[in-house]
């Protein structure tokens, strides 16, 4: 008798084991293509630590006096070309139209900052406003909590 135990033991453990692997790749919270672990949400954070990032590089080449100016701004509209490609493929992935429309937003925002960065001759207070615009839209890119209940 206790053999059936066992035996009933090791057949619920493994239904379970089979179960949750077979989980992973379905639902909202298991697999690469979840809200959490994957899919465009994921896609969100990394425009918007992409987006930090270029805001630091901008920042840092806009200061009066900065090493290596010119080398900077090629790197920053490399990343600003790069940031564009991942916006855009965000907007083309959204499911939700709150989401595509901040991806749109964010895009736009990016435009304007690309063409204060092009015409930068003197105009380091427009760059200015345009990254704090561009940062604002990247903040409403990413809201968790309309991801996640």
């Amino acid at each position: 008798m206790t053999w059936l135990w066992i035996l009933i033991a090791v057949v619920v453990v493994v239904a379970v084991v089979i179960v949750v692997r077979a989980g992973r790749g379905f639902g909202p919270f298991f697999g690469h293509r979840s809200v959490v672990l994957g899919g465009w949400l994921a896609g969100a954070i990394d425009a918007y630590e992409q987006g930090q990032a270029l805001h630091g590089a901008i920042r840092d080449a806009s200061r009066p006096g900065a090493k290596d100016a010119e080398a900077r701004w090629a790197s920053i509209e490399r990343s600003v070309a790069d940031l564009d490609r991942r916006l855009n493929a965000l907007r083309n992935t959204a499911r939700d139209p709150e989401d595509r429309a901040d991806a749109v937003a964010a895009l736009a925002s990016l435009q304007e900052l690309r063409s204060a960065i092009d015409g930068r001759g003197g105009q380091g207070g427009v760059i200015g406003a345009r990254m704090d615009a561009f940062e604002k839209s990247l903040r409403r890119l990413r809201p968790p909590e309309r991801h996640l209940w």
